[in-house]
C-alpha cells in the first residue's frame, strides 16, 4: 500500500496570482515559485533576484480575509512576505 507524506496540494491559480501581486509592492525583486495549501496554511516558496529561495507560511485565515479586502490582514501578509524577502 502506498503512503503519502502530508496532505498539501497546489493552490488555485487565482491564489497564486493574488500572492504574486503582493510581491510587486515589495522593494525586493522576488517571484512566486509555488503555493501549496492545507487546512490552515499556505506554503509559499519565493525566489529572490539574488538567487535565494525562501519558504513562507501564510495563515489561510489572513489570506482569505485579504482577498476580501481586509486592510489589516493585507498588511499582515505584506509584512510577512517583506520581512522574509529582504532577508534572502
Amino acid at each position: 500500500m502506498e503512503q503519502t507524506i502530508g496532505t498539501n496540494k497546489l493552490a488555485p491559480v487565482k491564489m497564486v496570482n493574488f500572492i504574486a501581486g503582493l510581491l510587486i509592492d515589495l522593494p525586493s525583486r522576488s517571484k512566486v515559485l509555488s503555493v501549496e495549501v492545507d487546512a490552515e496554511t499556505y506554503r509559499v516558496t519565493v525566489a529572490s533576484a539574488n538567487g535565494g529561495v525562501s519558504l513562507h507560511h501564510l495563515s489561510a485565515w489572513d489570506v482569505s480575509r485579504s482577498m476580501r479586502g481586509d486592510p489589516t490582514a493585507l498588511a499582515t501578509l505584506r509584512a510577512d512576505l517583506g520581512r522574509h524577502a529582504m532577508a534572502v
